[in-house]
């Protein structure tokens, strides 16, 4: 999802999102890859959310190259698996799982030609919405080098000897040893296409893998265990790159009486924090209750009153009733009020234009 421009906004959304001990109302929302490929991401999933997975059948002739380099041939099951594993972190796709399908099912799947001019028939048959394709595209490249590795445990004994002589040491060099690293590339393709649409949007993998030895040991790594690592660290680019990922944010709550221009100010202030207490309790409805007593205690004028609703609303997907909330806030908010909470209503906006748009 794209972010409002400047740091503080920034900042206080990450803090919101990813804090553990965040205290508020929490949303949940995806959150797209940034730029142009998480626009391009959302035009073509289209609020679509089932998916399938498929790794293609290996060209022929790979088969044999890859065991002949002591790689494994068998390279769909690791391939899928990571993705689906990735992609089920991030919390966005339901996955259907092929391996419980018929044959027929796994062929359609699977077929060479693609999804071209049977890609609607093979989504309803399938019962997808979504298939992300992965193939190889070239064979693994290995390389296998010797790098000077520095060696955490003798660096480690080596700062304490220098603190027991007040600074002295040998010098870096003494941390390094010659080792063995392996670098292996496998060229993956992954192309997202949505079924109904023909619609698509593709990431590749050019980069190395890089797996060292044991410091001291020249001999390179196993081309295996480099390539399972490799797979594993593909399958989890192609979620970043290919899958939203549903975070939770928590909107802040209110409990001043600042603006007040009805009811007893104890009595308003007492129901605002009787209710921030059931939501710590995550009892959201009974927090929603005390605020419209709150709000009635006080003629319909408090501000922070009309902020927690708002947020209960936005919690609860009435997200027509939440804006009117936040805009009576906002509207009977003394200046500066909001300073603190602009980010908020920014962020209410584009979720609310996203759900009317992917309609959830």
């Amino acid at each position: 999802m794209n972010m409002m421009p400047g740091s503080r906004y920034s900042i206080a959304l990450t803090a919101l999102i990813l804090g553990s001990c965040a205290s508020g109302i929490p949303v949940k929302f995806p959150q797209y890859p940034s730029g142009n490929q998480g626009a391009q991401l959302q035009r073509v999933l289209d609020g679509k959310r089932k998916i399938a997975v498929v790794a293609r059948d290996l060209p022929a002739g790979y088969s044999t190259d890859l065991t002949r380099l002591g790689l494994a041939s068998e390279w769909q099951d690791t391939m899928r698996s990571s993705i689906q594993s990735a992609m089920q972190t991030r919390g966005f796709y339901s996955i259907v799982d092929l391996d419980s399908r018929s044959t027929r099912y796994q062929e359609l799947a699977h077929a060479q030609s693609g999804m071209t001019r049977n890609q609607l028939a093979i989504g309803k048959e399938l019962a997808v919405e979504s298939i992300l394709f992965v193939r190889m595209t070239a064979l693994p490249r290995v390389e296998c080098k010797v790098e000077e590795i520095t060696d955490l445990s003798t660096a480690a004994l080596q700062l304490a000897m220098a603190a027991a002589n007040k600074g002295q040491t040998n010098g870096e060099a003494q941390y390094k040893k010659p080792t063995g690293v392996t670098y292996l590339t496998v060229f993956v393709e992954a192309t997202l296409v949505n079924v109904e649409t023909g619609r698509s949007i593709s990431y590749s993998n050019t980069k190395p893998h890089r797996l060292e030895n044991d410091v001291g040991n020249l001999q390179c790594p196993s081309q295996l265990k480099a390539f399972d690592e490799a797979l594993e660290q593909i399958g989890t680019d192609i979620a970043s790159n290919l899958s939203p990922e549903v975070v939770t944010f928590y909107i802040p709550l209110a409990d001043d009486v600042d603006g007040l221009r009805g009811g007893d100010p104890d009595r308003v202030a007492a129901f605002l924090e009787e209710g921030i207490k059931w939501a710590e309790e995550g009892n959201f409805d009974e927090a929603a209750r005390q605020w419209e007593r709150a709000l009635d205690e006080s003629g319909g004028t408090s501000t922070s009153a009309m902020w927690n609703l708002g947020a209960y609303y936005w919690y609860s997907g009435d997200m027509d009733q939440a804006q009117q909330y936040f805009e009576q806030a906002m509207r009977t908010a003394e200046p500066g009020w909001m300073d603190d909470k602009r980010y908020v209503w920014t962020l209410f906006q584009k979720e609310k234009d996203r759900v009317a748009k992917e309609g959830y």
